[in-house]
C-alpha cells in the first residue's frame, strides 16, 4: 500500500492497534489452558510486526505471569558457578540474531555458555554456533512439547545455571511461563536488540541490557522499564563475526574477487548497501531506488550498486536493474563470507533506508566509507559528517565520495567500538550489580513519533507474511481463526489473501522436503546394504580410475561419506556446499562460486541433479560427477557378479 499523506500512515496505525486489541477480548473467551497461551502467542506476533505505537504490555504479560506460577517446579540442582544459560527461540545462519549470541560466547572466554532452544530442531542450528558452544563446554538443549511442557523443562534445564540471558524471539511467551515460577530465584537478562519491536518478557527480567545508548530512552519512555533496570552493553565486534573463517586479503585481491564476479570494470566505483527487502520499502520522503538512479546519472565517472539481501526477482529490484542498465542490482542473500568481502571491497557503502540495517560495522573495520540518511534522529549523531539530512544531501555525498573525496568519510570503529577486554569490563560489572531475581512490573506508554510512521510504511506488508507465517505453523482453531479473519476484514489487515498463497506454498514445500527425505532414505538403505555385505566405497572408485575426489553437499550425508573415505585408497581433498562459512567439518568446505582445485570425481550427496551441480561449479576443467544413488547401485552390481 502506498500512502499520500502522514494522516494516512497514522490512521493505519491506530487501526493496527484497535485490531490487535480487539483480539485481546477473545483472551478470556479461550476454553483451555493451552488455547490462551496460543493466542497470547499470536497476539504477540502481530504486535512485534504490526506498527502500533506499543511496544510492550505489562497486563499480557502479567496473565502469562499468572499461568507460569501454576507450573509445578521445586529447584533440586546447585547453580554452577560461571555457567550462564542462553535462551533463544531460534538461530538462523543470516542476520544479526544469531552473531550476537556467536560473539558474546567467543568473547566471554571466563565462561561456559550454554543455549537451550524453545522452538528449533537441531539440525537447522549453524554449525558456527554448535562450534562456539563446544569450544566454550557447554551444550545445546531443544525443548518439545505444549508450552507448559517447554516451560517445565526450561525450569529443570534452567536450575543448573547461575546466570540466564534471554535472546529469545519477541512474542516468545516460554521465558516467562517459566521463570514466573515462585521457586524460582537465579536472575535473567533481557538483551534488547530489536528496540523497534514489542516484545515479551520484561517481567520476568532483572535488567534490560540494551545494545545503544537511545534504546534505553525508548524502553524508559516507551517501554515503561525504570531507568535504573536498564544498562547499555554493545554487541561484541560490533556485528563482525569474531574469529570469521574468512583469510585476510589485500583490498586489491578481494576487488579483483569482486570484479570477475559480479561483472565490474576495473575504472568503475562500487556503492553496496545491505539489508532485507522490506528495510527498502518507499516511504512518504525517501525512495532508495530513486536515490540510487540519481547518483548513476550525475556521476562524473562509471559505477555500480550491489543491493545484498533483497530478491532480485522481485518487481522493485528487476525494475531498478533495468532501468540502470544493469549498473545496479540486488543480489539475494548471501553467505557471511561473501558478504564481507563485497562490503569490504566497496569504494562506498550505504546503509539500507528508510530503515537501517547491519554492514556499517564491516565497512568501518575495513576503512571503507559510509554514508546513511539520518531520518528518525536515532542512534546516528547529527554532527556525523557520514550522516545526511536527506535524500538530495545523500546524493551529495555520495557524489563526494565517487570525486575522490572518500577519506573524510571515515571513522575509524575504534573510537566508538568497545575492546574486548572494555566489553568484559561492562559485561564482569553487571553480572555483580544485578544478582537476584523477581516479578517486576512496567509501565508502557503508546507514543507515536517520526520513527513508528516511517516503520508503519516500512512494515505492514511485511507484518501480515510474518503473521500468516506463523498461523500456518501454529495452527489456531476453528472459531479463533473465523476470528483473526473477520477483524482482518474489518481493519483491512492484509491477511486473507496471503495466507491463502501462503497455505499453497507451505504445502509445496512440505511436499518437495517428503520427496527429498524419501530419496535420501532409500540412498542409506543401499549404503547400508553395500556395508552389511562388506564392498568398500574407495576400493571401487580406486578401480576406475580415482585417486582424489570432492564431495558436494556437507550435511550428514557428506559428512559420513567424508568419514567413510578417510584413510582409504581415495583421498577427499574438500567439500563443496552453498552453506560452506556456517559448517564446521573435518575437511575444507568451500562455496560453489569458490576457485576449486582439480580433483577426479566429485561424489554428489544431494538430490540436486549432477547437470545442475556442474554449471555452478568454478573449475578450469569439468570434472566428472556421480550422485550417490546411482554409485551405490554400480558398486552393489559390480561385486554382486563378483560373486
Amino acid at each position: 500500500m502506498e500512502y499520500r499523506s502522514l494522516e494516512e500512515v497514522k490512521d493505519r496505525i491506530d487501526r493496527n492497534h484497535a485490531c490487535i486489541k480487539e483480539l485481546e477480548n477473545q483472551i478470556p473467551l479461550q476454553d483451555a489452558r493451552e488455547k490462551k497461551l496460543k493466542l497470547l502467542s499470536l497476539i504477540g506476533v502481530m504486535y512485534s510486526w504490526y506498527v502500533t505505537g506499543i511496544y510492550s504490555s505489562n497486563d499480557l504479560e502479567q496473565q502469562i505471569v499468572d499461568m507460569g506460577k501454576e507450573i509445578r517446579f521445586h529447584s533440586l540442582s546447585r547453580p554452577q558457578d560461571d555457567h550462564i544459560l542462553i535462551v533463544m527461540t531460534q538461530a538462523g545462519a543470516t542476520g544479526g540474531h544469531t552473531l550476537l549470541v556467536h560473539n558474546w560466547i567467543k568473547w566471554d572466554r571466563k565462561r561456559t555458555y550454554s543455549i537451550v532452544f524453545t522452538d528449533m530442531n537441531e539440525q537447522y542450528v549453524p554449525d558456527f554456533i554448535k562450534k562456539a558452544v563446544k569450544i566454550s563446554g557447554g551444550e545445546l538443549v531443544f525443548l518439545s512439547g505444549t508450552e507448559d511442557e517447554k516451560a517445565r523443562e526450561l525450569l529443570e534445564v534452567s536450575q543448573k545455571f547461575s546466570r540466564i540471558l534471554l535472546f529469545n524471539h519477541m512474542e516468545d511467551i516460554i521465558p516467562i511461563l517459566a521463570y514466573s515460577n515462585k521457586n524460582w530465584k537465579i536472575p535473567v537478562y533481557f538483551y534488547n536488540h530489536a528496540d523497534w519491536r514489542f516484545s515479551f518478557g520484561f517481567s520476568v527480567s532483572d535488567v534490560i541490557l540494551n545494545l545503544f545508548p537511545f534504546d534505553i530512552d525508548k524502553a524508559v519512555r516507551y517501554r515503561g522499564i525504570p531507568l535504573s533496570d536498564c544498562v547499555h552493553l554493545q554487541f561484541p565486534g560490533m556485528g563482525k563475526m569474531e574469529e570469521n573463517k574468512t583469510k585476510k586479503q589485500k583490498k586489491e585481491e578481494i576487488r579483483r574477487w569482486i570484479n570477475k564476479t559480479y561483472h565490474i570494470a576495473e575504472d568503475e566505483s562500487l556503492i553496496v548497501s545491505m539489508g532485507y527487502g522490506y528495510r527498502y520499502k518507499s516511504v512518504i520522503g525517501y525512495d532508495f531506488s530513486s536515490y540510487v538512479k540519481e547518483v548513476i546519472e550525475q556521476s562524473g565517472r562509471p559505477c555500480r550498486f550491489l543491493i545484498i539481501g533483497p530478491d532480485r526477482t522481485e518487481k522493485k529490484w528487476l525494475c531498478l536493474e533495468q532501468d540502470t542498465k544493469g549498473r545496479a542490482r540486488a543480489l539475494g542473500i548471501l553467505p557471511r563470507d561473501e558478504v564481507e568481502q563485497i562490503i569490504s571491497g566497496a569504494d562506498l557503502y550505504v546503509l539500507s533506508f528508510p530503515q537501517g540495517s547491519s554492514g556499517k560495522s564491516i565497512a568501518e573495520q575495513a576503512g571503507v566509507p559510509c554514508l546513511w540518511p539520518n531520518i528518525v534522529g536515532r542512534g546516528m549523531e547529527r554532527s556525523d559528517i557520514r550522516s545526511a539530512e536527506s535524500v538530495s544531501e545523500l546524493v551529495e555525498k555520495t557524489l563526494d565520495v565517487l570525486n575522490g573525496n572518500g577519506d573524510k568519510y571515515q571513522v575509524s570503529p575504534d573510537l566508538w567500538r568497545w575492546s574486548q577486554t572494555e566489553w568484559m569490563q561492562r559485561w564482569e560489572d553487571i553480572l555483580e550489580r544485578f544478582n537476584s531475581h523477581s516479578i517486576h512490573t512496567f509501565h508502557p506508554q503508546k507514543r507515536m513519533e517520526e520513527q513508528e510512521y516511517i516503520n508503519c510504511q516500512v512494515l505492514q506488508e511485511e507484518a501480515a507474511k510474518q503473521v500468516c507465517r506463523y498461523l500456518i505453523e501454529n495452527p489456531v482453531d476453528k472459531r479463533l481463526q473465523e476470528e483473526v479473519f473477520r477483524l482482518d476484514r474489518k481493519y483491512d489487515m492484509g491477511l486473507l489473501y496471503l495466507y491463502i498463497n501462503r497455505l499453497e506454498e507451505h504445502l509445496s514445500e512440505y511436499i518437495h522436503l517428503t520427496n527429498k527425505h524419501l530419496c535420501l532414505y532409500k540412498t542409506a538403505i543401499k549404503w547400508l546394504e553395500i556395508k552389511q555385505k562388506d564392498f568398500r566405497i574407495d576400493e571401487y572408485l580406486h578401480s576406475r580410475g580415482y585417486r582424489t575426489a570432492a564431495i558436494y553437499g556437507m550435511s550428514y550425508m557428506g559428512k559420513s561419506l567424508a568419514k567413510e573415505l578417510s584413510g582409504g585408497l581415495v583421498r577427499v581433498i574438500y567439500g563443496i556446499d552453498k552453506r560452506a562459512e556456517s559448517l564446521d567439518c573435518e575437511i575444507k568446505v568451500f562455496l560453489p562460486s569458490d576457485k576449486l582445485e582439480k580433483v577426479d570425481v566429485i561424489l554428489n550427496t544431494t538430490t540436486v541433479a549432477n547437470s545442475e551441480i556442474l554449471v555452478s561449479l568454478t573449475m578450469d576443467d569439468s570434472a566428472e560427477i556421480i550422485c550417490l544413488e546411482d554409485l551405490f547401485g554400480e558398486i552393489s552390481r559390480k561385486y554382486s557378479c563378483e560373486e
